[in-house]
């Protein structure tokens, strides 16, 4: 009878030869499923990194494989459901330039995270105040990339009116942000 030491180390085994074997087609199952191939070879690794972790208590499993990719599939649910948690909250994906144009008018450092973090959360709800002009300039602009040129045809307006409702806009958002960093 092999010792728990053995078995376990049998079990490694049979994880990295299932990898070997079977990693690629894991692979492109994640790759279709996954928002992009860098989120599913991250799912790929966890998988197999929780197998390895938990080789003890896979000793008497069957089917490994099965395991694995049951592992993803609920990897990849809960992404899915976290993603759809944030959209239903309203949340929005701020691009990084927007975010450091914001904190250099507001005099903070963009690099520091914890900050960041609470950063984006108070713009998000001073983006949500600003005058609907203003608001829709920033949304099409910052979050979504449309073009200055591109907008003003489809809002009627100049494109030197669209600039100075962004640049109101930028200066009452880190108004917002010097508020929230001086409370």
């Amino acid at each position: 009878m092999n010792s728990p030491g053995e078995t376990a180390s049998a079990t490694r085994s049979t994880i990295e030869r299932t990898y070997r074997e079977r990693g690629r087609g894991f692979l492109a199952w994640a790759k279709r499923h996954a928002p992009d191939p860098a989120t599913a070879e991250d799912i790929l690794q966890d998988a197999f990194l929780r197998a390895l972790a938990n080789a003890d208590a896979l000793s008497p499993l069957a089917d490994l494989a099965g395991w694995i990719f049951s592992t993803m599939r609920n990897r990849l649910i809960d992404l899915w459901r976290g993603e759809s948690a944030r959209r239903r909250a309203g949340a929005t994906e701020l691009p990084e330039k927007f975010l450091e144009e914001v904190a250099a008018e507001a005099g903070l450092d963009p690099e520091d995270q914890l900050q960041r973090s609470e950063m984006l959360a108070a713009l998000e709800v001073a983006i949500d105040a600003l005058p609907e002009p203003q608001c829709d300039v920033i949304r099409a602009q910052a979050i979504e990339g449309i073009g200055f040129k591109e907008l003003a045809a489809a809002k009627g307006v100049s494109i030197d009116t669209l600039m100075a409702r962004k640049r109101y806009a930028i200066r009452k958002l880190a108004a917002a942000l010097e508020y929230w960093m001086d409370n």
